[in-house]
């Protein structure tokens, strides 16, 4: 019997060592967070640098409007008065020089061709009689005057010659046919407008069976207007203060409202010398490459002008702080000893910030770690 609880006995031993081995075993108790930190942890992570001079582009902002290249634009206005009976071209086409706009019936130009004719005609009998004259003012059959008289008739209808083909041309009437409307043969009264320049049209005023006049008034009205879209003026508006500022040949860069990260560079070209009297402002052109045909007449830009460089006072934008509205820095005056400083800013300079007051060269400022040091500063 003794034996038989002998197993039972040395199991209950080991199972009472083996809990007696677990406590003993030394635990170390977790450290607070606070107790591994060192006390100087903030004081070495701080950096102290001093304000530093960078050049500075500096730039006028304003607004302005686009318009055509005035110097690439060309208005097709009726070189006679008819009635429109076929418009061949289309807002949008690109034209090149002698490109068929219009076809015009026109009564004005079949009176044209009649007075040419006549003209001729008139001219062939003057150049007869003034050659007769002069023989018989040879054999003494005439006196002086009579070929005086003869002569000057060969010069009227020489110049009413020339005056007959001058109209002809202005309505676009090639050399080519005068020889047929001198003969009779020519009689047609259309008129074909023909684009004098290449570009885009961006405008036509003028539809089939449009009766156009020519010569009412000093601005007769616009058929068609033909632009080279290739460049773009951009009229900014520059305010008195400011005038001073700009010169012919400074760069300007065109920004979008619907495309704000595309820019559009170009150079002013003129400077206005009045002020317009409702927005007390100064026009100021720029001309800028069309890319992609985006600019578009009559559209409102934001213009950027380059007016040149000046040297600023700059610290790391890490050095400044903002809070309840005030803009600070902390200024190292000794071991461990800060100080706040208020300080106006200006631009973003690459990492940097312009400062206009508050800091010197000498002064030195916390760059680095001072957002630790914000509520021990004075």
């Amino acid at each position: 019997m003794r034996f038989r609880f002998l197993p039972l006995l040395l199991v209950t031993i080991l199972c009472a060592a083996c809990g007696d081995g677990s406590s003993k075993s030394p635990t170390t108790p977790a450290k607070p967070a606070s107790e591994t930190q060192s006390p100087d942890a903030a004081v070495e992570t701080v950096k102290i640098t001093s304000p530093e001079y960078r050049t500075r582009q500096q730039v006028l902002e304003t607004t302005g409007k686009v318009q055509f290249n005035e110097e690439r634009l060309v208005r097709v206005n009726a070189p006679v008065t008819g009635r429109a009976s076929e418009v061949l071209a289309h807002p949008g086409d690109i034209v090149e020089p002698g490109h068929r706009l219009l076809v015009l019936d026109s009564p004005d130009l079949g009176t044209a061709k009649s007075d040419y004719a006549k003209a001729v005609s008139d001219l062939e009998h003057a150049e007869k009689a003034v050659t007769l004259a002069r023989e018989l003012f040879q054999a003494k059959a005439i006196a002086r005057k009579e070929l005086r008289d003869t002569e000057n008739d060969y010069r009227k209808a020489m110049a009413e010659k020339e005056r007959s083909a001058s109209r002809l041309r202005t309505l676009g009437v090639p050399d080519s046919q005068f020889n047929d409307i001198a003969a009779r043969t020519d009689t047609s009264t259309t008129v074909v407008v023909t684009a004098p320049r290449s570009g885009v049209i961006v405008e036509r005023n003028v539809i089939p069976g449009q009766v156009v006049a020519y010569g009412q008034s000093d601005t007769p009205p616009n058929l068609f207007l033909i632009s080279d879209l290739s460049t773009m003026w951009v009229l900014a508006d520059v305010y008195e203060p400011d005038v001073s500022k700009v010169r012919i040949g400074q760069t300007a860069r065109v920004t979008l409202a619907c495309c704000p990260n595309e820019r559009y560079e170009g150079r002013v070209t003129y400077i206005s010398d009045s002020v317009d009297p409702q927005t007390r402002t100064v026009k100021v052109r720029v001309v800028v490459p069309n890319r992609g045909r985006a600019l578009k007449a009559e559209m409102f830009v934001k213009v950027t002008i380059s007016t040149g460089s000046a040297n600023v006072l700059t610290l790391p934008q890490s050095a400044i702080h903002r809070e309840n509205e005030e803009t600070f820095v902390l200024i190292a005056k000794g071991k461990d000893e800060y100080d706040r400083r208020e300080v106006k800013v200006g631009v973003d300079l690459d990492g940097a910030v312009e400062v206009l007051d508050g800091v010197t060269l000498q002064d030195r400022v916390v760059s680095t770690g001072s957002i630790l040091l914000k509520k021990a500063a004075k």
